[in-house]
């Protein structure tokens, strides 16, 4: 006798929405996410903590140190501003340099990638490590800098890699901890030095 096996889906068990890009945008335009931080990460819409007055100056110190380094003209400098990455991904990192000008994604969408990503980190330091950092180099960014308010100090990562240690996973293969009384300079302008100091409130 044949015994053929059905699988059933059990329609009543709980399972974990993910959201598209689309969806996450209708949310907003509904005012679903007024007076509230939020970005999308591999579909999971993430809520992030309230911003303290030591983030808002390093964004700011930030801001004005890229735009001194990146022409304008050739460059844009986004801040708190989405980047559309992997499919299902909106993540808003606190800085981002793009090569385009301010008017060149009217209508277009947000860019699918970045020369240089920044995010300010002091609550979200381990999120900003780890999740961020994985997203970011599955992505391909290149260059993904940490703003560590924490521990007063920039983490520069770097080639973007399969992790050995989790399968369908990305990491940076390289980082590095550039302190206060040190220089670096970006991947894709490696005639300008930035001083870590430049960018620690």
């Amino acid at each position: 006798m044949n015994v053929m096996a059905i699988h059933v889906v059990d329609a009543a068990r709980p399972r974990r929405k993910k959201w598209t890009r689309d969806e996450y945008y209708r949310l907003a335009d509904g005012g679903f996410f007024r007076h509230r931080r939020v970005e999308l990460i591999n579909g999971e819409i993430i809520e992030m903590p309230a911003v303290r007055d030591l983030h808002v100056a390093a964004v700011e110190l930030a801001g004005r140190v890229l735009r001194r380094v990146f022409d304008e003209g050739e460059f844009c400098t986004r801040i708190q501003a989405p980047l559309h990455l992997l499919g299902r991904s909106a993540p808003e990192p606190d800085l981002a340099v793009v090569r385009a000008g301010p008017r060149d994604f009217i209508g277009k969408g947000h860019p699918a990638s970045a020369l240089l990503v920044i995010e300010v980190s002091d609550t979200s330091l381990r999120y900003d490590q780890t999740r961020k950092a994985h997203l970011y180099a599955a992505a391909g960014l290149l260059d993904y800098w940490i703003i560590n308010l924490i521990d007063g100090r920039l983490e520069v990562r770097r080639d973007p890699a399969p992790d050995p240690a989790k399968h369908l996973r990305y990491h940076y293969a390289s980082t590095l901890i550039v302190r206060e009384g040190d220089v670096i300079s970006p991947l894709s302008m490696p005639s300008a030095t930035i001083r870590a100091a430049d960018l620690l409130p």
